[in-house]
């Protein structure tokens, strides 16, 4: 047996750094107001706005659970660059 231990990770490999952290929260925040406000917090207008008309229609067709998707899929889209269906896709793999 080894009786050396294992070195302990750094830091910022195994944590979020606060800047990330509250960059997040405010993308998440934005997101409870109007969906795709985290794309726009990353000047990605076009799908930014393209996720608030959707949202809007959502709204209007499924109510909140289709605001929720959309909103879900703005934000999944500006943290990982991945669209929901494709985190699901990848997922299954």
């Amino acid at each position: 047996m080894d009786s050396t231990p294992n070195p302990a990770p750094a830091p910022e490999a195994s944590e979020l750094s606060g800047g990330v952290i509250l960059a997040r929260g405010l993308k998440l925040a934005g997101e409870t107001v109007a969906p795709g406000a985290s794309l726009l917090l990353d000047g990605e207008v076009a799908s930014g706005v393209a996720h608030l008309v959707v949202g809007t229609l959502a709204r209007m067709a499924f109510g909140p659970v289709g605001v929720l998707l959309v909103a879900a899929d703005s934000y999944s889209k500006s943290v990982s660059g991945k669209s929901l269906l494709e985190q699901f896709q990848s997922a299954v793999k």
